[in-house]
């Protein structure tokens, strides 16, 4: 996966797969070994940002030695989306390592505009 500099750290940037539906945008990301309460997604305008934060600790102790080890892994990704979404309605879920973002497409309707005949 690769990784770029963001927030002073190196980070995991997932690939993201956007397929549009007649009514909705469906987003797709690989989140290897992540809970979804390390998740965060939001929503602004026409941007989608991913990021979540997973660590481990691992303590063993051999022959009078305490040894801990801990990782951290972090993910961010950002993309502009082809067009615009609301959040209401919208749903997310995670399943196998992979996280399933479902956005309804906003529908924007203009108002009929008059034009006079001088």
């Amino acid at each position: 996966m690769p990784m770029e500099e963001w927030g002073g750290g190196k980070v995991y940037t997932p690939a993201i797969d956007i397929k549009e539906e007649e009514d909705k945008l469906l987003v797709t990301t690989d989140l290897p070994g992540i809970n979804k309460e390390d998740v965060e997604i939001n929503l602004k305008e026409d941007m989608l940002e991913i990021s979540a934060k997973t660590g481990k600790e691992k303590e063993s102790e051999e022959e009078g030695y305490l040894r801990k080890e801990r990782s951290y892994t972090q993910f961010y990704r950002a993309v502009r989306l082809p067009t615009s979404v609301k959040e209401e309605g919208s749903t997310a879920k995670i399943e196998n390592g992979v996280l399933t973002i479902s956005l309804p497409k906003a529908r924007i309707e203009e108002p009929t505009k008059k034009i006079q005949i001088e």
